[in-house]
């Protein structure tokens, strides 16, 4: 019997336990994401989401708007605020992102991590990482920029090469065989022929058609962002 008890209270005591500590795992995301100034960030994004939104309804109704659409404007931006804010507002967004980090890390790493974003140095890196790593995307947009004639070059070269080295099909170059004909008497042969009858082919010449090798020809490439894009495969 008092084994039965033992059992009973350590059923109902793991649950809340386990509980106890997925909140105290939550919180340490959590505390983390504040750390990381992540909520800044979103609201950043809504802030840029509705000055954009603004600034395009402005231009609609032009500087000589009548009172009645800059009314109309400003109960436009106030539903498409709350519609923002309920997509990627901050107490929308921010229960997600703490699924997130309670996945990716454990309660044992978020507490270094934690405890190194509270120190000096963690709090330098950031406040200043954005603008290292704005200067970085400068750095290698440049770098990609000058590089990119000898890229073409490069690649053109390669093309060429390879439309040199592919052998080319021995009936390639040669139209298809026409089908016969049927033989037709010449009573029975109209003097005009209809668009349709102009577009008729005996059987077996489309299909033989299809299955004829395609002369070979170097595909075009193509450079996107500055990388050279590989030419579309032949089917």
């Amino acid at each position: 019997m008092k084994r039965c008890a033992l059992f009973l209270v350590l059923a109902l005591c793991l649950p809340l336990a386990a509980r106890a500590d997925d909140a105290t795992h939550r919180a340490k995301a959590q505390e983390m994401i504040i750390l990381l100034h992540t909520d800044r960030t979103v609201k950043q994004i809504s802030a840029n989401f509705m000055k954009q939104l603004s600034t395009a309804g402005e231009k609609l109704i032009g500087p000589n708007a009548t009172p009645e659409s800059k009314t109309q404007l400003a109960d436009f931006e106030k539903k498409f605020a709350q519609m923002i804010d309920g997509q990627v507002g901050w107490d929308v967004i921010e229960p997600q992102l703490v699924d997130f980090y309670t996945k990716a890390f454990t309660e044992e790493e978020l507490d270094v991590i934690v405890t190194f974003y509270k120190t000096p140095a963690g709090a330098a890196l950031v406040e200043k990482m954005p603008a290292v790593n704005a200067q970085a995307t400068q750095l290698l947009q440049a770098k990609m920029a000058a590089v990119q004639p000898q890229m073409k070059q490069m690649y053109g070269d390669f093309q060429k090469s390879q439309a040199a080295a592919a052998p080319a099909s021995p009936d390639a170059s040669a139209p298809p065989a026409a089908a016969a004909a049927p033989a037709t008497s010449p009573a029975s042969t109209p003097k005009q022929l209809s668009a349709s009858q102009l577009t008729l082919r005996a059987p077996g010449v489309s299909a033989l058609s299809e299955r004829r090798p395609a002369a070979h020809s170097p595909q075009p490439g193509g450079f996107a962002a500055g990388f050279p894009c590989p030419p579309a495969a032949s089917k």
